[in-house]
């Protein structure tokens, strides 16, 4: 993170996300189902291809009724449809649901940069197994017994 983006973030307030609490968006079962389906396919992280008709079934709805729920979810963006086939779930709404998560964001972006030293810089120190392999045996003077 570049020193003009840290100071971007300095004063981040992981409370503030500018959502409204999901509970006053008055989702309909079939809008919530569709976004948790979402959810699970790792649409928080990645553009997610959404077959209408499997979504209905794995969600125990109609077809029309994922298409209705995608469309409200997308007005109110909840989800992103850069594409015709593919979605992505609002972070903003996976850190609202996440407080904890949400938490940890906050005290990272307030958190002292991590700086490297002299030592860091300078050759890495040989593990125990490689310093092994580089070892040389002598050979040792057999003994007569005495």
């Amino acid at each position: 993170m570049s020193a003009a983006t840290h100071d971007q973030h300095h004063g981040f307030d992981p409370d503030d996300l500018g959502m409204p609490p999901v509970y006053t968006l008055n989702l309909s079962a079939g809008q919530r189902s569709t976004l948790e389906w979402l959810v699970s396919r790792g649409a928080v992280f990645d553009l997610v291809s959404v077959d209408v008709e499997e979504t209905a079934f794995d969600c125990g709805t109609s077809v029309s009724t994922v298409y209705d729920a995608l469309g409200r979810l997308e007005s109110l963006h909840l989800v992103e449809h850069p594409d015709p086939t593919r979605y992505r779930v609002n972070p903003r709404y996976f850190f609202a649901s996440n407080p904890e998560i949400r938490r940890l964001v906050g005290e990272a972006l307030e958190a002292p940069r991590i700086t490297p030293d002299a030592r860091a810089a300078g050759p890495r120190k040989l593990g125990n197994a490689e310093a092994r392999r580089r070892r040389t045996v002598k050979a040792v003077p057999d003994r007569e017994p005495e």
